[in-house]
């Protein structure tokens, strides 16, 4: 053999030991979970610090044992599957993922309560991780049928639950309670968590000043669950609602200050009815008793239901801004409607107070039925539609200035050029399912869960048509209030429009189609008033009695046209 031969040879075989020596990759014991029966392996360590040697090629993976790859890997990549076979040949699904995994672990059933204790670890991509012993139980309504099981979990010292801990999570709150949200139903498992994040974009509490650590909504964190080793797929750690979260005032010695209530049916929290309440149950007309938690004391949210109901129109449109935050009202009014939750208008809602003399205000909950989808799933391809309550079908009746109308039409248009630009609303939604696709967790969800209808992996188009139509509409309803309490606009002929009527304080002519002058006419026939129409389309009716009036529009081809006007206060 000559020399230059054997230099190439030698060179080979040097070449061939260095790589060799790296072509297992180890992983910390910690960072990966492994589920037999599905023959799935996910592994959450930082993927860059397995790609610093150069020129590596790795033939297998080491997790306490030794599987070997398919086909052998130069780089590894988070979101891709590996084919990988143990020592047996038995072929396994691996995958990195960049989400923090969590495995809970249970010799005891969960059910949907009392909690049952259950250890509970979780890591992240960075190493950090936490152990405890946790109380556990289902979670949710109708959910709870699913497959897919939603949790509430709390940090326990014990094993009885008698003492608990609070503890962060991802940079969240430091709290004891959380939620594990399953999303079975969410066909993209983006929903809830884009609507959270986007109802905090939109409303600030009016009480921030005070308390700047006060969220009026929760943060949610992806992260992958296995539980009792049985990989269960993503889920969306939670904050929960509570006076915790929204920095209420404390209410002691059975005095009430700060309040919260949780809708979970349909009456009294849709403004529909008000029932007497009885202090000794935690339930009334739709709503649960959430805080205090010490006792029971219906009788302010009572003392509100009922004036929405049955105070006169002079009272309710001079009050209710002293009764309730009138910017969380018209911000929740165009969140409701933008994403079109139509489980959420008084079902899925908290009523919440700060302090004794505060005003109301609503935080949402409950987010996986929007932008096209209702509670189960199911697409309801609807956009022109508005959603209302009993409070709010009094709320679009008001035009008087800096009134519910008004606001509604220029935080509209305010939200609209940032927060609420189609751009932005489709890069929150696309923001979340970026983040799972290329972290592999559809295809994830797709081994958990083979037979679940929901996933629908071409929902993000249909939800972005969806949403263009919808802004569409909105644009055009928020900007003519006339359409809200159902007036039609003939745009063709030299009929008016004008609303509300029955009225009260004031009169709002409509814009389109609108007469060069009006003349107000009592039952007698007697001319009560003649105004000239320009751009203040705006009637004060305040020195007018109650009674029937007609008004005729005049306009500018000689036309006119007479319209009956009921004034009730």
């Amino acid at each position: 053999m000559n020399i230059k031969l054997l230099l190439i040879v030698i060179l080979v075989l040097i070449f061939s030991k260095l790589m060799a020596v790296n072509d297992t990759i180890a992983i910390h014991d910690n960072m990966y979970q492994v589920d037999s029966p599905k023959k799935l392996i996910l592994i959450n360590q930082n993927v860059d610090s397995l790609n610093l040697e150069p020129n590596t090629i790795h033939q297998a993976i080491n997790l306490n044992e030794v599987f070997t790859f398919t086909n052998p890997v130069a780089e590894i990549e988070v979101g891709k599957q590996y084919i990988v076979h143990n020592e047996l040949n038995e072929a396994h699904f691996l995958y990195f993922t960049r989400l923090p995994i969590i495995h809970i672990e249970t010799e005891n059933n969960v059910e949907d309560e009392p909690r049952v204790l259950a250890n509970f670890f979780m890591v992240e991509s960075n190493k950090d991780s936490i152990r405890s012993k946790i109380g556990i139980e289902f979670r949710g309504g109708w959910t709870q049928s699913l497959p897919k099981k939603s949790f509430r979990f709390e940090f326990w010292e014990d094993t009885d639950g008698n003492n608990t801990k609070n503890i962060s999570l991802l940079n969240m709150r430091n709290d004891d309670d959380w939620n594990l949200q399953a999303m079975y139903n969410e066909p993209l498992r983006i929903r809830s968590k884009t609507c959270f994040h986007l109802w905090q974009l939109i409303n600030k509490l009016h009480y921030s000043t005070s308390e700047p650590e006060a969220i009026n909504s929760v943060r949610q964190k992806y992260v992958e669950l296995f539980f009792n080793g049985d990989y269960r797929g993503v889920y969306a750690l939670s904050e929960r609602i509570d006076r915790k979260q929204l920095k209420l005032s404390k209410s002691e010695d059975n005095v009430l200050s700060g309040e919260l209530y949780k809708g979970v049916s349909w009456g009294a929290s849709t403004f529909k009815e008000c029932p007497y309440f009885d202090n000794n149950n935690r339930y009334w007309s739709g709503f649960e008793y959430e805080y205090p938690d010490d006792f029971t004391n219906w009788e302010t949210l009572y003392e509100f239901v009922n004036f929405v109901l049955n105070e006169d129109s002079l009272g309710f449109y001079s009050e209710y801004p002293n009764k309730f935050d009138i910017e969380n009202i018209v911000d929740y009014f165009i969140f409701l409607n933008l994403v079109r939750a139509t489980d959420n208008y008084g079902k899925n809602i908290y009523l919440a107070k700060y302090t004794k003399d505060d005003v109301y205000f609503y935080v949402p909950w409950d987010l996986d039925g929007t932008f096209g989808t209702i509670w189960n799933g199911s697409q309801e391809n609807i956009t022109n539609d508005i959603l209302l309550n009993g409070f709010y079908k009094r709320l679009i009746w008001d035009n008087s200035p800096n009134g519910f109308l008004d606001k509604l039409a220029s935080k509209w248009n305010s939200f609209r050029n940032d927060i609420l630009s189609e751009e932005n609303l489709l890069g929150l939604l696309e923001e979340n399912y970026n983040y799972l696709l290329e972290n592999g967790v559809y295809e994830r969800e797709v081994l958990a869960w083979p037979d679940c209808e929901n996933l629908d992996f071409e929902n993000l188009a249909y939800t972005r048509t969806w949403l263009n139509e919808r802004l569409t509409y909105l644009d055009k309803v928020f900007n003519d209030p006339g359409l809200l309490t159902g007036v039609e606009i003939d745009k063709t002929n030299t009929d008016f429009h004008f609303y509300p009527n029955p009225a009260n304080l004031y009169l709002q002519i409509n814009h389109l189609n609108k007469p060069e002058s009006i003349e107000i006419r009592n039952i007698l026939d007697q001319l009560i008033d003649r105004k000239n129409i320009y751009s203040d389309t705006r009637i004060d009716l305040s020195a007018y009695k109650d009674g029937t009036y007609f008004i005729t529009g005049f306009f500018e081809n000689g036309r006119k046209s007479t319209k009956k006007l009921l004034i009730r206060r």
